[in-house]
């Protein structure tokens, strides 16, 4: 598999997770609405975007890191911008991206957050193979 194939899959498989019934982790407000953003189908083709995007600077990374100061700029500017954090949460809430604990000040000075402390994401890159894994069990 190529790896935009895999970001494909991946992006894919959160989609079809999001669709799923909810489960005890989707009381939380924030992750409902990540869920319900990135499963509506007429955002697929933008949570792509973000996911090819996110995971590809990350995998560029040497340490497998990433923040949005390096990736906001390479996004599309037909990506709504909402739609971003709310992939961005479902990411993390698939454990492909974990907080590292540190920080660094935004750059984004359009959406007034420059300066404020944004952190810094590691790719789990097991998560990605275990999500690889299970798409392909799906399918067969």
């Amino acid at each position: 598999m190529t790896p935009f194939d895999e970001l494909v899959s991946l992006a894919r498989a959160m989609i079809a997770q999001a669709s799923g019934p909810p489960g005890a982790g989707h009381a939380e407000t924030a992750a409902t609405v990540a869920a319900l953003l990135t499963s509506e189908p007429r955002n697929d083709a933008q949570v792509l975007a973000i996911v090819s995007v996110v995971v590809g600077d990350a995998l560029a990374d040497p340490l497998r890191e990433t923040t949005a100061n390096r990736w906001r700029p390479l996004l599309s500017a037909w990506v709504q911008p909402q739609l971003v954090g709310a992939t961005v949460n479902r990411l993390r809430a698939a454990g492909l991206l974990v907080t590292t604990g540190r920080y660094v000040r935004s750059t984004d000075t359009a959406g007034r957050n420059g300066g404020k402390l944004q952190p810094v994401y590691a790719l789990d890159t097991a998560a990605l193979a275990d999500l690889r894994a299970a798409a392909e069990s799906a399918a067969s």
